[in-house]
């Protein structure tokens, strides 16, 4: 619930091409853990086959019956758009009062994923970004938060990135970024910074949204650590391979050179500092329960 108990609706926005056995993973474990929240998925499928549109289908139907209509999926003809592009136009067919970008081979833990999440954008309206705590199969961590150093260059990277879980992660922390293969955001801000830079082809726009929310509307980005997830990376492409990196460290470097505070050193020896304390809301007087005697 909002603020005061009103009921938040969110928005699932997983962008896809042809990743069939990660996506019916995805499909299937998200339906079936994801609890205490009101949702619609929008799918949106690039260049779909029979095959793609036959795993959607048996993830909506039985014997020809809908028997779940979180789903929408949305085909597009070509596969030629970028991560910002598809996603944003994604974004334009819903109405939810938050957005989460899932990425296509992501597979929820727990059942509390979402409603976690969820309850920090309720609860905190300086919070303008959630994101979560990604593990490979292997159980390594992928993701538990973004950071600046000088030695990266000026370039982002994942803290704890392929290392054993430790007490770190368990903690709710201030980032200046996190990963939008799990974030959740409120509409609101993401129309107003105009969504994700379509200038990034794929990598960089979800630290560049990040940081926007920071330095253009004032809000903090918060890892929620009851959000945990495997995430089969690679598998929707590979990031590091990706022909257009370079272009896209430029755009990076271009918009934000000289303005990100490096911050993890200064995080490693306070981390104190980092830690986000859940804020607890009192309802309105006309909210408040009342005892029927």
């Amino acid at each position: 619930m909002g603020f005061y108990g009103q009921i938040m609706s969110i928005d699932i926005i997983t962008t896809t091409f042809r990743n069939t056995e990660k996506l019916k993973l995805c499909l299937k474990t998200v339906v079936e853990r994801t609890k205490y929240v009101v949702y619609k998925w929008y799918v949106w499928v690039n260049e779909p086959n029979d095959e793609m549109k036959q795993i959607i289908h048996d993830a909506m139907y039985i014997d020809g019956i809908l028997f779940n209509d979180h789903i929408e999926p949305i085909f597009n003809d070509d596969n030629t758009g970028s991560f910002s592009s598809n996603n944003n136009s994604a974004v334009k067919e819903g109405k939810g009062d938050y957005i989460l970008f899932l990425n296509d081979d992501i597979e929820p833990l727990n059942e509390n994923w979402l409603v976690s999440m969820q309850n920090i954008l309720d609860t905190d309206s300086k919070v303008g970004a959630v994101g979560a705590l990604l593990l490979y199969p292997n159980k390594l961590v992928q993701h538990c938060g973004v950071m600046f150093d000088p030695r990266t260059n000026g370039l982002p990277y994942h803290i704890m990135y392929k290392q054993q879980p430790t007490t770190f992660v368990q903690a709710n922390r201030y980032y200046q970024a996190v990963t939008a293969a799990c974030m959740l955001v409120r509409r609101v801000d993401f129309e107003a910074l105009g969504g994700f830079d379509e200038k990034y082809f794929y990598g960089y726009e979800d630290v560049d949204l990040c940081l926007k929310l920071k330095h253009n509307l004032a809000k903090s980005v918060v890892y929620c650590a009851n959000a945990q997830l495997i995430h089969h990376e690679g598998i929707s492409g590979s990031f590091k391979q990706h022909p257009k990196l370079q272009d896209n460290i430029k755009v990076f470097k271009e918009a934000w050179q000289g303005k990100i505070f490096n911050d993890h050193q200064f995080y490693i020896q306070n981390p104190n500092f980092m830690t986000y304390k859940i804020k607890v809301v009192e309802p309105k007087e006309e909210d408040k329960e009342v005892d029927i005697e």
